[in-house]
């Protein structure tokens, strides 16, 4: 298999100053693509493990920059509006990099079957969204749909790995896909512009009380406001200890595997999280 540098080969799309000034890209999906590359390097597309998983990241990049266009109506700042059109421009432009790389190896059916990925983890974060919209998402709906919304790209790569691996590879890539989204909403928790509807948005409105909800209503909720919800309701230590008990299953996953695959490249794509849930590194700044 080859030695996994989708990340850097990645940047040669998304590197572009213009992008970087105006836009923030998101986060890039490193375990679901290596994962993906660990399970496609056993199979006789191995040729194209590296390519499949880079095409497959710049579509989740494309979907994930789309995301961050608001839906605000009104005026805008003249900053605004640039990083706006950047977030449409660079999503597009990730997108058409994926259809490019594809479509010259001659993969025409993998193209098929991402665009009908794509379709279908749109219509699924309509249902979400419409949902979200009405205010009756729980925390853990909200949790379990953002890690199937993250799944669907990569499950599309199934029917093409080995029979008695894709048990395993169903099970790794939900877990993985739960990490990547976990440390997400630890970053979401603390980061103002961004809490609306994030795992702590849920769980405070979920078992906040009639005032707190109402401050979470608002327009512009009050921030420090915010923060002493974050504080009371310990949301950091409910998601490390989420974060904790994924690892674990992932390593009882790997325990019950009688001939573990590439367990030695499954414990590179784990080792960030426990590092992350160690003593040193997993106090969760709340104030």
């Amino acid at each position: 298999m080859n030695s996994y540098r989708v990340p850097q080969l990645a940047k040669k799309y998304t590197d572009y100053d213009m992008i970087r000034q105006h836009t923030e890209i998101p986060s890039f999906p490193d375990s679901r693509a290596r994962l993906l590359q660990v399970f496609v390097g056993r199979t006789d597309e191995k040729v194209h493990d590296e390519l499949y998983a880079l095409a497959t990241s710049l579509v989740q990049l494309a979907m994930d920059t789309h995301d961050r266009i608001d839906t605000i109506s009104g005026e805008r700042r003249e900053v605004e509006m640039r990083s706006r059109q950047l977030n449409v421009l660079a999503g597009d432009y990730f997108s058409s990099r994926f259809y490019q790389l594809l479509a010259h190896a001659g993969k025409i059916e993998m193209i098929g079957k991402l665009s009908g990925a794509v379709s279908e983890v749109n219509a699924r974060k309509m249902t979400l969204y419409e949902r979200m919209k009405k205010l009756l998402v729980s925390a853990e709906e909200y949790l379990r749909e953002t890690v199937q919304l993250k799944m669907q790209l990569f499950l599309s790569f199934t029917g093409m790995i080995r029979h008695n691996e894709a048990s395993l590879w169903n099970n790794l890539l939900a877990e993985f896909s739960y990490c990547e989204t976990i440390m997400e909403e630890l970053q979401r928790m603390n980061d103002e512009p961004n809490f609306y509807h994030s795992y702590a948005f849920w769980h405070i409105y979920e078992y906040g009380n009639d005032d707190e909800r109402n401050t979470l209503r608002q327009p512009e909720p009050d921030t420090r406001a915010w923060s002493g919800m974050v504080l009371k309701y310990r949301i950091g230590e409910f998601l490390l200890d989420k974060l904790r008990e994924c690892t674990h299953r992932i390593q009882l996953l790997l325990q019950d595997e009688e001939d573990p695959l590439g367990l030695h490249e499954i414990n590179a794509i784990l080792e960030p999280y426990l590092t992350y849930l160690q003593p040193s590194h997993a106090a969760v700044r709340e104030d």
